[in-house]
């Protein structure tokens, strides 16, 4: 039987299904897994074929973008979130913005069971939303 979300670990999943029950109604859809940025490439001592594969793997992915009609929001999804979130959600958003030139604004969102102690601050002071469910 396949899963609903494939690219979900099962403790984000068990997040993102809470989130969906409680604010999936505002978006019209999601898009999951998006691949942004460029990867990166081994080097010419590869053959093209595998450099594009190591290309493709390599590129970031956000988990997901919930599309509302006056703005995307880039979702970053964890458990327990910390600088490797904010990190993301500082980042995908501007690369999000770079390969799809959207026309409406993109803003982070960070989706999560729980705040590591020392990240609530840092997510105040960069202006990023965040979401407990």
């Amino acid at each position: 039987m396949p899963r609903e979300f494939p690219h979900l670990l099962p403790d984000d999943l068990k997040v993102w299904k809470r989130f969906l029950a409680f604010m999936g109604d505002e978006y019209t859809h999601f898009d999951y897994d998006v691949r942004v940025g460029y990867g990166r490439d081994p080097g010419t001592d590869y053959p093209g074929n595998i450099r594009a594969m190591a290309l493709d793997l390599s590129q970031r992915r956000i988990d997901a973008v919930g599309h509302r009609p006056d703005r995307l929001d880039i979702i970053e999804l964890t458990r327990s979130a910390g600088l490797t979130a904010v990190g993301q959600l500082l980042s995908y958003p501007i690369l999000y913005g770079h390969m799809f030139n959207p026309s409406i604004p993109v803003v982070p969102l960070l989706v999560c069971e729980e705040i590591q102690s020392d990240i609530e601050q840092p997510l105040t002071d960069l202006h990023i939303p965040y979401i407990l469910v």
